[in-house]
């Protein structure tokens, strides 16, 4: 009995300390310091703020921004150092941060570091901001696509890193079409992207007169290319076989997206 009592002392201190010490990296030192009765109070519940047994950043970014304590802003316009370490699919966590960066309005970062060892990726880039990006943000938009961040490490107000579980993410933004049989889509901004599972055959059809020079590239899981269905010549519909393993599948014209610009709608098979 004593033996288990102690067992739960020392784990509810180690999750405390663990805890106390995400926070520290968030804060940084010295406006941890300047809040610590507040953070003590915030986080008074340990528990509140794991899920699965492990640290929900959500939740401890969400605390920290609604009582002010999460300060962002620089006295001018430096350049920020963010450093992103994903666990699996290096391709399509590439992607993703990229779309999701422009989202945030982050449209003019410079890459300066992409590495890639054993299915792992450091990806890096430089901004120029009055203002770090939101980790809040951030973490909402990554949960979207079912990301999760594991660790944020702040290093004074200019460098940033981000260690994210990448392992059942899917694509930002993607058009579903595993769960409905067909979509009718809008004039596009840009190429449409496509989930998809267990699709044999898809029909593309143009909407209003359309006709376009069809650009279609189909991948799987890991975004690599699978297939590619180009025709140099004018279509108003369209119907292809579906590779196996196929998860996702782009659909663009060759040429100009303004020949798509009364929108398409896919049916599956």
């Amino acid at each position: 009995m004593i033996r288990k009592l102690i067992l739960l002392v020392t784990v509810s201190v180690m999750v405390s300390a663990n805890l106390d010490m995400k926070v520290k990296d968030l804060l940084g030192n010295s406006d941890y310091n300047t809040h610590k009765n507040l953070i003590n109070h915030i986080f008074s519940n340990e528990a509140n703020f794991y899920t699965n047994n492990q640290i929900d950043y959500t939740k401890i970014i969400q605390e920290l921004s609604n009582n002010g304590v999460l300060k962002l802003n620089l006295p001018s316009t430096q350049n920020v150092s963010i450093t992103f370490n994903v666990n699996k699919y290096p391709k399509k966590s590439s992607k993703n941060l990229t779309d999701i960066l422009k989202a945030l309005g982050q449209h003019n970062f410079v890459v300066q570091e992409e590495i890639v060892v054993n299915n792992n990726l450091k990806w890096t880039i430089q901004i120029k901001t009055a203002a770090a990006i939101s980790p809040l943000r951030l973490s909402q938009e990554l949960q979207s696509i079912n990301c999760r961040i594991v660790d944020i490490k702040r290093e004074g107000d200019y460098n940033w890193n981000y260690s994210i579980d990448t392992s059942d993410s899917s694509i930002y933004r993607a058009e579903d079409l595993i769960n409905n049989k067909d979509l009718s889509l809008k004039k596009p901004l840009k190429p449409y992207m496509i989930k998809v599972s267990n699709a044999k055959v898809i029909t593309i059809k143009s909407l209003n007169g359309n006709i376009w020079y069809p650009n279609v590239v189909f991948y799987d899981e890991a975004l690599n290319i699978i297939g590619i269905y180009e025709e140099n010549s004018l279509h108003k519909s369209l119907r292809l076989e579906v590779p196996n393993n196929t998860k996702y599948i782009k659909i663009d014209d060759l040429y100009t997206l303004a020949n798509m610009k009364q929108g398409i709608n896919i049916t599956k098979e």
